[in-house]
């Protein structure tokens, strides 16, 4: 028997983030926001009418952790909230808002979408692979934006009659096409890596959490370094 799209998703869940009420699976013909992940959805999701209360299907994970298979060794729980500010997501690059994966110890942290992203897309009849890779050098197809914040997070490439071509997981997501965003300075992307840093450093001094503290303390020496 063939496992179907409504066997994988049940037609009445209930949900930690919304104990009061059961969420019903529905089809959203328009455009929500995830009451979730705070992020943009359409289509599949479960709702609950009396609250106004929607959330993607992939907000309401069977399993309470995954492992990435980009990503060894690696276990990533599902959490209902990242633990204070300065959390951004490590495929996109946006901020995590809302629901994520996270490990901790390995300072990752990933939007329920961006967790199950698929290692292989086709843009344009060419297939594109995932990477986690940072790369400074190369130039989104999309965006256009030399030295662009993305670069710093995750990736699709493809090598398409002898070119490489390459695009951000985020300007991928979200249909960025080259004008959005003001092109950083070296400076100021510098900056906004180091304030990001620090942000999170702030939160783990003021919680004692000492595998925090240690973990974002070297990433406050490689800031220097780089």
């Amino acid at each position: 028997m063939t496992r179907t799209e409504e066997d994988a998703h049940p037609a009445v869940i209930s949900h930690p983030a919304h104990p009061q009420h059961k969420l019903q699976r529905a089809v959203v013909d328009a455009k929500f926001k995830c009451d979730g992940c705070m992020q943009l959805g359409k289509g599949r999701s479960y709702r609950c009418e009396p609250c106004d209360y929607d959330i993607h299907t992939r907000c309401a994970p069977t399993e309470s952790s995954l492992e990435h298979p980009l990503l060894k060794n690696c276990k990533l729980d599902f959490r209902l909230k990242p633990p204070g500010p300065g959390f951004w997501c490590n495929a996109c690059g946006d901020e995590c808002l809302g629901f994520l994966y996270a490990n901790r110890d390995r300072d990752v942290d990933l939007h329920p979408r961006c967790a199950s992203l698929p290692q292989q897309v086709v843009i344009d009849g060419v297939p594109f692979e995932l990477h986690t890779k940072k790369e400074s050098a190369l130039t989104c197809f999309r965006c256009q934006q030399k030295g662009a914040r993305r670069n710093s997070y995750w990736s699709y490439r493809s090598r398409d009659n002898g070119e490489h071509r390459y695009v951000h997981v985020g300007c991928l997501i979200d249909g960025t096409r080259g004008k959005e965003e003001s092109v950083p300075t070296p400076t100021e992307l510098g900056i906004w890596n180091f304030t990001k840093i620090v942000a999170k450093l702030s939160f783990y001094l003021i919680t004692f959490d000492a595998m925090g503290i240690f973990t974002m303390a070297g990433d406050v020496v490689d800031c220097f370094m780089d």
